[in-house]
């Protein structure tokens, strides 16, 4: 078991809260060519964001690209960029319907695949003892570290797959590693919702839903930003502006390689709210 531990020597600010009009339920952000590539977990589509005027464009991955029920969702909730520069969006894997990913060719014009990933749940389900829910997926060379976000009292943990994993026939777990991630003050379990590539190292995005399952919607209670590096987990508490514990639900990390800049993106659990592009302050996070 993997214990992450409250490190003071980090904080995690956040700086600006801008709503991003038309987005719903970001549930994974990809800074790739000077803009933002936001995912909504309730829908075929994707925005992309540039964060120096704030234009958003929408795009369609299939049909108009509009809110689906809970029961038909495609809940995409991890983004990574591929070996050959394509960005896979990936299921959560929580209910059958939401075993498959989708390929974005974002240079070559040759538009978006559709893959089925159930060997690939079906490995992780074995190996979890009970059905995946994926958050995040971090690509380091050729392998591809996915992380499960616990609920219900179940830790959270990382799974490694080969890098090639998506879409093939046969899936083989490399490595399994149980997190507990901390709490909350009021005693809520800090689960994976995101995490990214920094050098060697991956940060990692977690928030306290006070939930029993990994379906059910359920309040916030408190959010973190952690590293992964060495064998060890070290996190802050997330903050607002003025200081105090950040209750968001953010679900997207993303850093600017140029300027360092550091952002996050949420989902409000509320179709009526759109989606929330925030500016972080990291230190002591590595650069």
């Amino acid at each position: 078991m993997l214990r992450a531990e409250r490190d003071p020597e980090l904080r995690a600010r956040i700086q600006s809260i801008t709503p991003l009009p038309g987005v719903r339920a970001g549930s994974a952000l990809v800074h790739l060519g000077g803009r933002l590539l936001v995912v909504q977990d309730d829908a075929l589509a994707v925005a992309w964001i540039d964060p120096r005027t704030g234009a958003i464009e929408h795009r369609a991955l299939e049909g108009d690209g509009g809110a689906l029920p809970k029961i038909r969702k495609p809940d995409f909730e991890s983004a990574f960029v591929a070996a050959n520069g394509s960005v896979t969006l990936l299921g959560s894997g929580s209910t059958a319907a939401r075993c498959r990913a989708a390929s974005l060719d974002v240079t070559g014009g040759r538009g978006v695949r559709f893959l089925d990933c159930t060997p690939l749940f079906e490995a992780l389900r074995e190996r979890l003892g009970g059905p995946p829910n994926l958050e995040g997926a971090v690509r380091l060379g050729d392998v591809l570290h996915l992380f499960h976000r616990g609920a219900g009292g179940e830790p959270s943990a990382i799974l490694e797959v080969a890098a090639t994993s998506i879409g093939e026939g046969h899936v083989a777990v490399l490595a399994f590693t149980l997190c507990d991630l901390g709490t909350t003050a009021t005693g809520v379990a800090l689960t994976f919702t995101d995490a990214i590539a920094c050098g060697e190292a991956m940060i990692y995005l977690a928030v306290a839903e006070d939930t029993p399952n990994a379906v059910d919607d359920g309040p916030i209670v408190g959010a973190a930003i952690g590293i992964l590096a060495g064998g060890r987990a070290r996190f802050a508490p997330l903050e607002e502006p003025d200081g105090t514990p950040s209750v968001r639900k953010v679900e997207g990390i993303a850093v600017d390689p140029e300027t360092r800049t550091s952002f996050l993106v949420t989902d409000p659990d509320d179709p009526a709210r759109p989606a929330e592009l925030c500016r972080v302050e990291l230190v002591g996070f590595p650069r």
